[in-house]
């Protein structure tokens, strides 16, 4: 039986300005003397593959499980990919539902980096290309390229542009760990990472041309003489969808999934308290609670959303997001950091004039409850506020007032009185300038804070 070997057919001259791993010798690159390549997770298989379309034609391929992949250090090759480079891969999925990442630039650290979602090529979450030819078990031909110069990325499907951006920093190059990850997924979001085929690998120390991309694409398509994922996208009309849709999915709504975790050791966060509040309106839209630091929400496109997160130990934190599809997925992460109590732990809002609880916030109070039903070493300050609209004496006993129905819902709640204690203060503390009624109302509050219990 004849192998082919698919990396040896062109570009002879580039054996210092790249490497090349088509695995017939393991991890090691066909050019002498390089860097080889680590396992990243379980260890991968070498098979013989037959070549579609061929009775005696093979080649090595290296088969991934699920959160496994490879790994190229940089800081063994002595620097190959610090400056402009290009990574090309020819590989294949065996599943392609949700997001899945192909290259992760931060070991692990962040969940910034390369992934295919829906067809699409997308660098969390920057940018987000036009459907691709990219299909679960098909083979297909990638190529990522950074120019060190003018920040510009570019990321190609089977010889065709798919995505360019301009990076905004330094998100598509290696970090101080000097190592890029092929296929694991990182620490914060799991789920995300699909074993796999891999045919080849290869790495160049330059930016490389749209024209040879195209070119090293029709080489290797070529020689595999596999029915490669081009072929199909023209036959895409007569095919039934290649992404399967969730069962019992509101197409109306959009998917906000993602992860609480500590930000000091990025490990889940679970049991947080997650809620998530319109941004321009500051009312309640949804609640849970996190499983293994997860949470999941189905909201209405079109609008912004203020996520916010607090769990025992960690300070309260909140992150903007913005829906701008209909069945769209959206990820948001949320890093907790250990609890200073420099800040309110929640902050509850009123109607002008009344110091009655609406809903949103007693469903805020009940999360605070449990809360503190945990943390007996802590008290509770209530800090009552309103805004300048009246009489600066009767707006002072009005922000007390509030701190009282605060006080008395919480006593109802089985707090001990001995723990409570708050003032008013009126309308002399704003957290915002009474310019507008929008304004207006965020000065109309209680806040609850927590202060270390002495012994």
């Amino acid at each position: 039986m004849l192998v082919i070997l698919l990396t040896g057919l062109c570009f002879p001259s580039f054996s210092q300005s790249q490497w090349t791993y088509d695995f017939n010798n393991g991890l090691t690159p066909i050019e002498n003397a390089g860097p080889s390549l680590k396992v990243l997770g379980q260890p991968g298989k070498y098979v013989k593959e037959k070549i579609p379309g061929s009775d005696d034609l093979s080649r090595t391929i290296y088969q991934f499980e699920k959160n496994s992949g490879l790994q190229f250090n940089n800081a063994e090759a002595k620097g190959f990919l610090s400056k402009s480079f290009t990574v090309e891969v020819y590989f294949k999925m065996d599943e392609l539902d949700s997001w899945k990442r192909v290259l992760d630039f931060k070991n692990r650290k962040s969940d910034y980096g390369s992934y295919i979602y829906d067809g699409k090529l997308n660098f969390y979450d920057f940018a987000i290309g036009e459907k691709a030819p990219v299909r679960a078990n098909q083979y297909v031909h990638y190529v990522y390229s950074r120019d060190f110069e003018t920040k510009i990325i570019k990321m190609y499907i089977n010889g065709q542009s798919k995505l360019e951006f301009k990076d905004p920093g330094t998100e598509g190059m290696l970090d101080n760990d000097q190592v890029l990850n092929f296929f694991q997924d990182d620490l914060i979001a799991n789920h995300e990472s699909s074993a796999g085929s891999i045919v080849l690998i290869r790495v160049y120390d330059r930016v490389m041309t749209p024209v040879f991309v195209r070119r090293s694409y029709q080489t290797i398509s070529r020689a595999s003489k596999a029915a490669v994922a081009e072929k199909e996208e023209e036959k895409q009309p007569e095919e039934k969808p290649a992404v399967k849709e969730p069962a019992k999915r509101n197409t109306n709504l959009a998917v906000v999934t993602g992860r609480v975790y500590d930000g000091k050791n990025l490990k889940p966060v679970n049991d947080a308290d997650v809620t998530v509040r319109k941004s321009n309106s500051d009312s309640l839209v949804a609640s849970t609670k996190t499983v293994n630091g997860i949470y999941n929400f189905e909201l209405r496109p079109y609008e912004t959303y203020r996520i916010s997160a607090q769990a025992e130990g960690f300070q309260s934190k909140s992150v903007s997001v913005k829906v701008s599809n209909r069945f769209e997925e959206v990820k948001s992460l949320i890093s907790l950091s250990e609890s200073t109590y420099d800040t309110p732990l929640s902050t509850l809002y009123f109607t002008q004039s009344t110091d009655v609880l609406e809903d949103d916030a007693l469903r805020g109070l009940d999360s605070l409850v449990s809360y503190f039903q945990k943390r007996d070493n802590l008290r509770i300050v209530l800090k009552g506020h309103t805004d300048n609209t009246g009489d600066f004496a009767k707006n002072l006993e009005l922000s007390n007032m509030r701190v009282a129905t605060v006080k008395s819902y919480l006593l109802g709640k089985g707090i001990d009185e001995n723990r409570i204690s708050g003032s008013g203060y009126g309308s002399a503390q704003p957290s915002r300038m009474n310019q507008t009624e929008a304004l207006k109302r965020s000065n109309r509050r209680v806040e609850i804070w927590a202060e270390p219990i002495k012994r």
